[in-house]
């Protein structure tokens, strides 16, 4: 009915009484989605959705759950990148949102303070957002739905506690929709034997697509970097313009290995607007490798931030605490009052020297990494310069507020020397 002229179009309504064109208005799979809309014919356990922009994601997610909700399926869990992204896209204001692709019959209700819808015939969902992972732990659920995880804080902490959740029912699945970013977690999706993917382009839905948007993303990003990623869907290898491009991960990610207590620490933190971040690192004396062995992120207060480092770190000989640039003096000045020492980096009005001392340790293999920190990895690889439509480097970092990691580590790394130390020499790794 969509591809027929207008005027047949109305013809063909107007000819419809109320309950058969109701019936045809909510008819997902009869009428509106298109072949690759449709979910998997063979039994899966993940469906993971690779698609550009517009592709009609956020509406396939939200038909699975009007199914889930109709067959009886409850719990259901609903989780985005932020509580808002949950409400405004995938539960109450877009139109593909839940609530505005639910006929009147079967439409649940919502308690946004309960972070919970209910249907008529008691399914429920509840939401969670991919910034607060912790939420994950403790609840189970039958069916999840889990949109842009790549936009996730913590895409790795965020997918383990989930999964770990779907655990009641006779058939748990997960659905996952999202623009792909070269993730971890992504990768390993993709490999998964359990794992269905459907990739799908932005001009796949062109019909339902504003004309003139088509006509200024595919003159602006078509065959580019970009547009391989954000409008076809393609999940790249690593991100272009890697601002630590020296970095090698099939070198410096390694299994973790227990430390000699011998070994000084070292610590760095970015204090951040919202979410603060740390790392550990131990410095090997005789090779001068540095292993990065432990991340911290998360919202709290100072005084709570200072006494989970100090928990972490008890037992351990750290040498040196940096973080925050120069004018961050009196985010410093708290946590010294909370018992946990702050000192400012020699770099800290400096970030393009900081980037390029790190890189200068990466390009002679001194960074190594424990592999099993997936959110830090994740940062890592995908912490890199804007390009414009030519492809050409530009000298901002593409939404660099993001990276707390990288940030504490550019505090804490860039205080060492570049030098010939340890060149030759091997990684431990046992």
């Amino acid at each position: 009915m969509a591809l027929l002229p207008d005027s047949e179009r109305q013809k063909k309504l107007d000819s419809l009484s109320d309950e058969e064109t109701l019936a045809i208005l909510y008819d997902w799979k009869g009428t509106w989605a298109r072949k690759n809309q449709l979910p998997p014919t063979e039994d899966w356990f993940i469906w993971l959705l690779l698609s550009g922009r517009g592709f009609g994601k956020t509406r396939i997610g939200a038909e699975m759950v009007r199914k889930w909700a109709k067959a009886g399926f409850t719990p259901i869990a609903l989780i985005g990148q932020t509580k808002a992204d949950v409400r405004d896209t995938m539960i109450e204001v877009g139109e593909s949102a839940i609530l505005n692709i639910s006929p009147p019959d079967f439409m649940p209700v919502y308690e946004p303070t309960k972070r919970r819808l209910t249907w008529p015939n008691g399914v429920q969902a509840i939401s969670y957002s991919g910034d607060e992972p912790d939420q994950l732990r403790g609840p189970q659920h039958m069916k999840i739905w889990a949109d842009e995880v790549a936009k996730f804080m913590y895409p790795q902490r965020t997918w383990d506690n989930l999964m770990l959740g779907l655990r009641i029912g006779g058939n748990p699945q997960v659905i996952v929709t999202t623009t792909p970013r070269p993730l971890t977690l992504l990768r390993e999706l993709v490999s998964n034997k359990r794992c269905v993917v459907t990739r799908g382009h932005t001009l796949d839905n062109k019909l339902n697509l504003a004309p003139e948007f088509l006509k200024y993303v595919m003159s602006m990003y078509e065959g580019t970097k970009l547009g391989r990623q954000e409008l076809a869907g393609e999940l790249l290898e690593q991100m272009e313009g890697l601002v630590y491009d020296a970095f090698k991960p099939s070198t410096c990610i390694i299994p973790r290995f227990a430390l000699p207590d011998k070994w000084p620490r070292y610590f760095g933190q970015d204090f951040g607007a919202v979410n603060t971040a740390a790392v550990w690192y131990a410095l090997d004396p005789d090779t001068g490798f540095l292993y990065l062995y432990r991340t911290y992120k998360a919202k709290a207060s100072v005084l709570e931030h200072a006494q989970k480092f100090k928990e972490l770190s008890e037992g351990e000989q750290i040498l040196r605490k940096v973080g925050g640039n120069h004018q961050e003096q009196e985010a410093r000045d708290g946590y010294s009052l909370a018992g946990w020492f702050i000192a400012e980096p020699k770099h800290s009005n400096d970030r393009m020297e900081r980037i390029r001392r790190v890189n200068s340790l990466h390009c002679q293999n001194k960074i190594y990494i424990f592999s099993d920190l997936h959110d830090y990895i994740d940062e890592k690889l995908s912490f890199s310069y804007e390009i414009d439509r030519e492809d050409r480097l530009q000298d901002k970092i593409y939404n660099e507020a993001m990276y707390h990691f990288m940030s504490a580590e550019g505090y804490l790394l860039s205080e060492f020397h570049p030098d010939v130390v340890g060149v030759g020499a091997k990684p431990r790794v046992k």
